[in-house]
């Protein structure tokens, strides 16, 4: 588990208005550019720290990954690693607008999917949501509250409002993308950690 530093307060939640739309989107426009100002080797740096950063968590036997979208940081280092440990590597699919865990045990048996994420080829095996012991959930912005900001599709929101999974919510992002405050709604997730190239902060 993730035990390093403990998440401030949780803030209250508001009712959802235009005004807290439009500082969604705001910070959704910050953070794009800010990930996009930083180079390849920048981004390839940070990527290799933060994977040291959660090689040093214990995650479980059942760890689901993501990737593959510009400005993400690579986990697919992570694979090797966890499969030597004895645990089983996941990636999400997609069906009927859900997120469905499916194992994949090299980078090979990856290809991209929706939106340009790393997804598992058709007959990766599927397994249910309530296997996952650890989620690493990508997002644009995260506080250290816990919340996130996510890119508004709401495919982790609707994953984690099913009341079978009880996996770690690991928010993993880089340094640059944690901010004093992320605009919440009633409905958004909060993460029970939260790593970065630089640290690991865990929910009191």
């Amino acid at each position: 588990m993730v035990r390093t530093l403990a998440f401030e307060h949780k803030p209250q939640l508001h009712p959802v208005t235009p005004d807290l739309i439009a500082a969604k989107n705001d910070l959704r426009r910050q953070m794009r550019v800010r990930i996009a100002a930083l180079s390849d080797q920048e981004m390839s740096a940070a990527s290799d720290r933060l994977c040291e950063q959660l090689r040093t968590c214990e995650l479980g036997r059942t760890v689901a990954l993501f990737g593959g979208i510009a400005g993400e940081p690579d986990l697919l280092p992570l694979i090797p690693w966890l499969i030597e440990g004895g645990a089983r590597p996941v990636f999400f699919g997609f069906a009927d607008g859900m997120l469905v865990p499916q194992i994949a045990s090299s980078a090979a048996e990856l290809e991209r999917g929706v939106f340009g994420v790393w997804t598992p080829l058709a007959h990766a095996p599927v397994i249910d949501v309530a296997e996952l012991d650890a989620i690493l959930v990508p997002g644009l912005a995260f506080d250290l509250h816990g919340h996130r900001l996510g890119r508004g599709r709401g495919y982790f929101d609707r994953l984690f409002a099913d009341p079978s999974v009880k996996a770690q919510r690991i928010g993993v992002c880089l340094d640059c993308q944690v901010v004093p405050a992320v605009p919440v709604e009633a409905h958004d997730a909060v993460m029970h950690a939260l790593v970065t190239e630089s640290r690991r902060c865990r929910v009191s």
